[in-house]
């Protein structure tokens, strides 16, 4: 436990110079910290009020950026973020010699030259960046020529691989004026917190690492590269270890001075719900509108198993995480319409156990999932696009390369590079996800046009704002659809309906009757989607729709039906 009458961050907290004369109100900790837990908290809140400015910060005289004022937290309450995940040191890279890797004098990706490429993200309709870890990477036991970026060196300081060294800026102002312009364009900022550290940083603060009754590192099964961090300092009465908190304070406000509008924690149960408890009302003191998305899932199948604890949204999201990854990750994996069905009604139950807005991404494939185009292609890349824009509670999620059907297949893979960063010269890659080992090319596929159907979806998610992100989420019922592979569901708010008719066998059409209640046998159907692949056919009647849906199609249809709702009981909507 913490020494109360000799501890840093007690004398801190007494005698920081810097302190303001004001009163500083303390929350009451949950019963079941104890007084050193306590006592971080006080901390914590205190070094919040020291540290926001009390006057704006001028901009430098050669720059002009528009006013900007974070609301991402509003954003994931609302299920308005549409986000793409980028890996900075690739976003923009320049491979004149086409050989998939940077090398010579190729320019990997680095904050500014980044800039070029915020104008076409804002084209596309992404309102938000989620940046995968920018710390330098570890040199030591390294995967990949360039180190993952998920195996930190430092966590406070900035890989400088991402700077420009022709600009006379620092690091930080060069980040500070990517994310500037950023906020120019409408574009918030989201960046990775790692949960692990590298070799090197468990060598260099062993007071911040974990390890084994056998005084060995805690190592994550699978991961060779990174040491796990320890949060406690005494576990059996749940005391927090009071230097990793505060490195991560540093972090959370290395990320606010830059004008990060959030975090995405990886592997978000690898620290407990009373490390967040702290750390997330700490940023919140600062920024209000800071906000949190959690990887975490609703079983745990896609992190490593061995010494992580057991998946637990609810309660990170009980901690203050605004929103989380979920399982739409595994939708692949789901044979039948029933299994998406469920999934959403279960997200949609347990929202009315929680504080009012917590949401989920559309995490149908993120950067440790395969590229969706190893699902179905252009077809399965469209339907989930279809979905992301239509189902509830969620804000839809990309990573880039998506938008023209990235297959992230490298031909360098585990081949020997002469030239590396790191103690290892073998290319490590994992075939068909996103490269974050290597200073690798920039992603991008062949298929623009799914780029161009994911904007289209964007459109029509923002033309029916109301109904997609606050109305009820209505399970239809089917006829003839014997192995259960056409998802109809209708979305309804205030009168108005919106009916979607998805495919999700993306190797041959199918064929079923949806029960649509109160339909007219009038209504004209209008696809408010483009067309893609083979076409769908639509008969209407009285209550019913006979649909012949082409291999992974997805239509959405506004209706006349402004009782639908009184008519069925498959209604579910979110808190």
């Amino acid at each position: 436990m913490l020494n109360v009458s000799s501890n840093l961050i007690t004398q801190r907290i007494k005698l920081n110079p810097q302190a303001p004369q004001q009163t500083v109100p303390v929350t009451t900790a949950p019963q079941q910290q104890s007084a050193g837990t306590n006592l971080l908290a006080q901390y914590l809140n205190n070094q919040a009020i020291i540290n926001t400015p009390a006057v704006s910060k001028p901009q430098a005289a050669q720059v002009v950026h528009k006013p900007y004022k974070n609301d991402l937290r509003t954003l994931f309450l609302t299920n308005s973020a549409k986000i793409l995940a980028i890996i900075p040191r690739t976003f923009n890279a320049k491979d004149t010699n086409n050989n998939e890797y940077i090398d010579g004098n190729e320019l990997h990706g680095t904050f500014l030259n980044a800039i070029e490429r915020l104008d076409e993200i804002k084209a596309e309709g992404f309102n938000t960046l989620h940046l995968l870890p920018i710390n330098p990477p570890g040199k030591e036991n390294a995967k990949g020529t360039a180190g993952s970026v998920y195996a930190p060196l430092d966590l406070l300081k900035i890989d400088p691989v991402l700077i420009d060294k022709n600009d006379p800026r620092s690091d930080k102002e060069q980040f500070k004026e990517f994310v500037d312009a950023c906020h120019d364009r409408g574009i918030r900022v989201m960046v990775d917190m790692p949960s692990c550290a590298s070799y090197d940083l468990y060598i260099a603060r062993p007071e911040l690492m974990a390890k084994e009754r056998n005084g060995l590192a805690k190592t994550p099964q699978g991961w060779e590269d990174i040491r796990m961090f320890q949060p406690w300092e005494d576990e059996g009465i749940r005391t927090l270890n009071p230097d990793l908190l505060e490195y991560h304070r540093k972090f959370v406000d290395m990320m606010i001075d830059a004008g990060v509008d959030g975090i995405r924690a990886d592997v978000a149960r690898a620290k407990p719900v009373e490390f967040w408890d702290i750390i997330i009302p700490y940023s919140r003191k600062r920024n209000p509108e800071f906000a949190w998305l959690a990887e975490t899932y609703t079983y745990e199948d896609a992190s490593p198993q061995a010494n992580m604890p057991y998946d637990r949204p609810e309660d990170l999201l009980r901690a203050g995480f605004d929103s989380y990854y979920g399982q739409y990750h595994i939708f692949h994996e789901w044979t039948t319409a029933k299994e998406l069905h469920d999934y959403v009604i279960d997200n949609l139950n347990m929202s009315y156990r929680l504080e009012k807005g917590k949401s989920l991404i559309g995490s149908f494939a993120t950067h440790d999932d395969i590229s969706p185009m190893h699902n179905g292609g252009e077809l399965f890349c469209n339907l989930t696009s279809g979905l992301q824009a239509t189902l509830p509670m969620l804000n839809p999620y990309y990573v880039d390369g998506f938008q023209s059907g990235d297959w992230y297949r490298y031909s360098y893979g585990d081949k020997y590079s002469p030239y590396t960063t790191t103690d290892n010269h073998e290319m490590t890659v994992h075939q068909g996800r996103l490269d974050i080992f290597n200073l690798s090319r920039k992603p991008g596929g062949d298929n623009p046009q799914i780029g161009k159907f994911m904007t289209e979806t964007f459109k029509l998610r923002d033309k029916y704002d109301d109904v997609l992100k606050r109305g009820s989420y209505i399970v239809l019922d089917k006829k003839k659809d014997n192995l259960d592979q056409i998802i109809a569901f209708a979305r309804h708010r205030q009168g108005r309906t919106l009916l979607v008719i998805a495919n999700k066998n993306v190797n041959r059409p199918v064929s079923a009757i949806v029960k649509v209640p109160s339909l007219k046998a009038d209504q004209k159907l209008v696809n408010l989607l483009p067309s893609y692949g083979q076409e769908s056919t639509f008969q209407v009647s009285q209550g019913e729709v006979a649909a012949n849906l082409g291999p992974g199609r997805i239509h959405v249809f506004e209706i006349d039906t402004p009782y639908i709702q009184n008519y069925t009981k498959k209604v579910y909507k979110q808190s």
